[in-house]
């Protein structure tokens, strides 16, 4: 008789740890759930938040070093829309609690490692969009990328003991170009380093920061009515007169420098050049 006691009395204890277990498993997911609830405007707890969405001024500074420190989590297409996107979430809440950054991830190494635009720039540009009608964002997307291919970077440098794989200054260079291979193959060459070592991807960690704190300079100025596009390719232009939308060839598109892939087309001597694309030559 000793014996039942014994075992109704452990089983009513199992019973009674295993009920007071998931009690506090329930309630811990009801705090959850009310907890990202009071994110929610009233009213709007099934439908999607208006576009675009709310912006504050942001810290470029803090943008920066945000930015530096997303890129050693999950490279530099995380890093920079989480450098915008994180004091979004901060200083506004929702929607952007709603955000998930990681989903930029994939632009690391400027795409799933194919080396197209450059990956902080993919993370910027869609962060911008979030803030502002395309019609808009097309124009400070645009002067970002402009800003980029002149500038020369890396000019972050991270305090003493504190970088992520390379310590101490860094190679500058001007990529003339927003991609990513034409960037890291530019530092290549002017530092004479290689693609794949620590101080390459140091260079682009702290390209990161550079890019995330000037699209925090960019929508700030946008947002305060002070945004200007200063941005101007001559180059460019000048190709554009017969290869341009509504001209004699209209056969490209697009922004970047010609010169650079052209290697072909001697800018002192264009009437050679006009020839051989009328098959004059």
């Amino acid at each position: 008789m000793s014996e039942e006691k014994d075992m109704s009395r452990r089983k009513f204890l199992k019973s009674g740890i295993l009920a007071a277990g998931a009690l506090a498993v329930g309630t811990s997911i009801f705090h959850t759930q009310v907890a990202e609830a009071a994110q929610l405007p009233e009213g709007e707890h099934c439908a999607p938040p208006s576009f675009p969405y709310p912006y504050v001024q942001l810290d470029p500074e803090k943008a920066k070093l945000d930015g530096y420190a997303g890129y050693g989590k999950s490279k530099c297409s995380y890093g920079a829309f989480e450098a915008v996107i994180g004091q979004l979430r901060e200083k506004i809440g929702y929607p952007y609690t709603h955000v998930p950054t990681q989903v930029l991830g994939w632009g690391g190494t400027g795409g799933g490692g194919w080396g197209t635009l450059c990956g902080a720039l993919i993370g910027a540009a869609t962060a911008i969009n979030y803030t502002m009608p395309k019609s808009d964002a097309d124009k400070v997307v645009s002067e970002l990328f402009g800003w980029y291919c002149d500038h020369p970077f890396p000019e972050f440098m991270p305090e003493a003991g504190k970088a992520l794989e390379y310590e101490g200054p860094i190679e500058k260079s001007v990529a003339k170009s927003p991609l990513c291979h034409v960037s890291v193959s530019v530092w290549c060459d002017a530092s004479g380093l290689k693609a794949e070592s620590k101080a390459r991807s140091e260079r682009c960690a702290r390209v990161t920061a550079d890019v995330a704190a000037k699209t925090v300079e960019l929508l700030n100025q946008f947002h305060s009515k002070n945004f200007k596009a200063v941005y101007k390719n001559e180059v460019v232009d000048d190709c554009m007169i017969c290869h341009g939308k509504g001209h004699s060839l209209e056969n490209t598109r697009g922004m970047m420098d010609c010169e650079q892939c052209h290697t072909d087309v001697d800018p002192n001597n264009l009437v050679d050049h006009i020839k051989k694309s009328w098959d004059l030559l």
